[in-house]
């Protein structure tokens, strides 16, 4: 049976965490300090402690350059001693209906193994480019380069203008937009900056370690300014390693690039995310979930029930990867080609990332 957490549980699920994640005790410390959400974590319980869990942060999303009611979902795990009893597919699904019930319409995570939600419905719905390097060349120090150590606000507005190029990303206030570079500094990050008349253009988060300099967040407008960030970053650790976490449509042309499948999301409504994000054209489109019965159904492109038979059938998955954009209509049915043509212009691909962890 799963529960919904008090705040008084919040170092049993800090304990949980550390074990199943082995992240450092100044960042977990922080996190369940700042972060932790009793009445969006759930847990189950055996023997009298909590064994398996999930965290959910309430956040807006972007889809298709519209905002929609969303959550993150962080902190996924089951104690090694209970895992393969099903719990974590009883505690995932049981969470998803709740969100639900509250009013979200669209999930979205980072997991470490990609296609452990697929049986949920929750599937890939972009694409990172990670540029690697085994070991850094010396490189020319660019002065319009910088480090910055304060004033993080300045950066707000970069990545507010970034967030808006692609679904998928979280669209953050000025004050969780802050919280998140603190949640990056608990654990030593260092931040560098590009500016044009003293406004931000570009900017990267990164860490040093013993042998790598690792980029977890690179934000720029424009593709020269990411080649300005990658040469800066690079100053950081001649001689090491380095790992850039990018978006798929930046071009870098420095070091190896490869693009990996990362993301995945999961759609908590239907109805409403159709309602937002479609159009009333006459389509008759019928939805399987496995997971949230509500969202079995078939649908017109603006979310109302229908009678008529579908035109198309897709996956509650193969739904969200449309409707964010991430496959066109033909990649998931190639098979329907004369019913889809219309479709195709209403829902083109869009650009798809998704930068955050929490």
């Amino acid at each position: 049976m799963i529960e919904i957490a008090t705040l008084e549980q919040k170092e049993a699920f800090a304990d949980l965490w550390r074990r199943c994640f082995g992240d450092s005790d100044v960042f977990t410390n922080w996190l369940f300090e700042k972060r932790f959400l009793p009445d969006f974590s759930t847990y189950i319980k055996k023997d009298d402690k909590i064994v398996c869990c999930m965290q959910a942060y309430p956040l807006h999303i972007w889809v298709r350059g519209k905002t929609v009611k969303g959550v993150m979902l962080c902190g996924v795990c089951t104690d090694k001693a209970y895992r393969r009893q099903g719990l974590m597919t009883e505690l995932f699904s049981e969470t998803m209906k709740m969100l639900r019930k509250k009013g979200f319409i669209l999930a979205v995570h980072t997991p470490a193994v990609l296609h452990n939600y697929d049986s949920f419905g929750h599937i890939a719905v972009n694409r990172c480019q990670f540029v690697t390097c085994d070991k850094i060349p010396a490189v020319k120090k660019d002065e319009s380069i910088q480090e910055m150590t304060q004033n993080f606000f300045m950066l707000y507005p970069c990545y507010d203008r970034f967030s808006q190029n692609y679904s998928g990303c979280i669209s953050r206030t000025m004050a969780d937009f802050l919280l998140k570079l603190e949640d990056y500094q608990a654990d030593g990050a260092k931040i560098i900056v590009y500016k044009e008349k003293e406004t931000i253009k570009g900017y990267s988060v990164f860490y040093i370690t013993e042998d790598t300099i690792q980029a977890v967040e690179t934000v720029a407008e424009r593709n020269n300014i990411y080649q300005k960030l990658v040469k800066g970053l690079c100053c950081y650790g001649e001689g090491k390693g380095l790992s850039i976490k990018l978006p798929e449509d930046v071009c870098i042309n420095l070091f190896q690039e490869k693009k990996v499948e990362k993301g995945v999301a999961g759609v908590l409504n239907i109805q409403q995310l159709l309602s937002i994000v479609g159009q009333k054209k006459g389509y008759a489109l019928a939805i399987q979930d496995k997971v949230i019965p509500e969202n079995n159904g078939v649908f017109d492109l603006d979310g109302t029930p229908t009678t008529k038979t579908p035109d198309i059938t897709l996956s509650a998955g193969e739904a969200t990867q449309l409707l964010l954009g991430y496959h066109s209509i033909s990649e998931l049915c190639p098979q329907s080609k004369e019913k889809i043509q219309e479709l195709e212009a209403n829902y083109p691909k869009q650009k798809c990332y998704i930068i955050d962890e929490y």
